[in-house]
């Protein structure tokens, strides 16, 4: 591994008196480029300027495995540049720091040793080189530079640049391009931070309330009416399970519905803003009436699909010993206030409104009635999926007198009591 480039004896930080010269670049990246806030349009943006000043670089790697995040499924975030393909995010999961990909490559030697690693592609493979020497050959890559970026708060991340230029890269432009990386610190270390807040945000109380969070709404009281789909689900027999399964058992069996639903809600525009004990409430926000049914539709799919899947997990479940995962869910349709609302030191963004409790009533009717998904005569009526009622009932705490529920002809085969038959 080389020791960082010294300077050439001419070269300022932005600069040197020979071939191209990056002045441009900083005074752009200190002014203008600080204000992007996505990084691909960052790297974008910065890779145009150094082909206009006349750097020869064909490919950027911005971080790789070094700028940590704090949510829980990714250990950083990086950006990716090929001069034939433009920018591109890239995300990596907890554990692939164990990796072969990372163990004893450049990236893992300039993050840990905080010094810049040079390697010509274009002499013969050596014992020592790592397998991304021979991944960069193959793409025609004849030079090679990785640069520690360091944070104020000493984090060292890394940039990576490589080039097709037969005359590789000079000593001048290690020197440029470490006074470059200096440069960008500062600015990757602000785009950083907000990624790392909006994983926590993202993580542990969703994209949409954190984005209003970010946007200044954390005053109590902050909210607004919106008009939405809801769901609310609860898992059966949950006090007995709780008191007779291992403790790491239960858990596993809560995350598997979790997972699920969520994996079955997500891509259809559901939102979850609570996990209430054993209990989940859903959003899927309508944002304007003629969206309504289009809406509702996707509820419903999310929760055939949620049932069929966990259908899938309860069969492997029954084949291991272990007890099904049985729950009930509730489908309504109603406009309630989203407000941040709590204690002047402990808020908690919250949905306040009687559609909120209408749904949860109608999730409790699911054990009475053996019918594990029921919907409310207000949603049932915007879907087109074949439905049946399930009859006229009194919802505890709800205005407005007796109320028909309605399930679909049909929902799926694995689970107990699901309605297969039709009406």
């Amino acid at each position: 591994m080389d020791n960082d480039p010294v300077l050439h004896p001419r070269e300022s930080l932005f600069g040197t008196s020979e071939g191209w010269s990056h002045e441009p670049v900083a005074a752009w990246l200190l002014t203008q480029g600080r204000s992007l806030e996505d990084p691909v349009d960052l790297m974008n943006a910065l890779m145009s300027k150094l082909d206009t000043a006349g750097a020869r670089i064909d490919r950027v790697r911005l971080s790789r495995l070094s700028i940590a995040t704090l949510h829980p499924q990714l250990l950083a975030w990086s950006v990716l540049w090929d001069r034939d393909v433009g920018a591109r995010p890239w995300k990596a999961e907890h554990g692939v720091q164990n990796l072969d990909s990372y163990i004893g490559s450049p990236n893992q030697f300039v993050r840990d040793e905080k010094r810049s690693f040079r390697k010509r592609l274009d002499v013969p493979v050596a014992p020592e080189d790592h397998s991304t020497m021979a991944d960069l050959r193959a793409e025609g890559m004849v030079d090679y530079f990785a640069v520690p970026v360091v944070f104020g708060s000493g984090i060292s991340n890394v940039l990576t640049l490589a080039t097709r230029s037969s005359a590789g890269f000079s000593d001048a432009d290690l020197g440029r391009f470490s006074a470059l990386a200096n440069l960008v610190a500062p600015v990757i270390e602000i785009l950083a931070t907000r990624r790392v807040t909006l994983g926590l945000l993202d993580a542990f109380v969703g994209p949409r309330i954190g984005e209003r969070i970010l946007q200044g709404q954390v005053k109590r009281g902050d909210g607004e009416r919106i008009e939405a789909a809801f769901w609310y689900s609860d898992l059966r027999g949950f006090t007995e399970l709780s008191e007779s399964l291992p403790t790491q058992e239960l858990l596993r069996l809560m995350n598997d519905y979790f997972e699920y639903c969520a994996a079955a809600t997500a891509p259809r525009g559901g939102e979850i803003l609570q996990f209430i004990g054993d209990a989940i409430l859903i959003v899927f926000e309508i944002k304007s009436p003629d969206k309504e049914a289009e809406v509702c539709e996707s509820a419903l799919d999310a929760a055939i699909d949620a049932f069929n899947s966990i259908a899938v997990v309860n069969h492997r479940r029954k084949h291991a010993g272990l007890p099904t995962i049985e729950f009930g869910l509730g489908l309504h349709l109603g406009q309630v206030t989203h407000a941040n609302v709590g204690s002047p030191a402990r808020l908690a963004f919250n949905v306040v409104g009687p559609a909120v409790n209408m749904t949860a009533r109608i999730q409790s009717l699911s054990k009475e009635t053996g019918e594990p998904l029921l919907l409310s005569r207000p949603f049932a009526k915007l879907v087109k999926r074949p439905l049946r009622s399930v009859g006229e009932f009194d919802l505890r705490g709800v205005a407005g007198g007796r109320q028909e529920l309605f399930t679909p002809v049909e929902i799926c085969g694995g689970i107990r009591n699901c309605p297969t038959r039709t009406s």
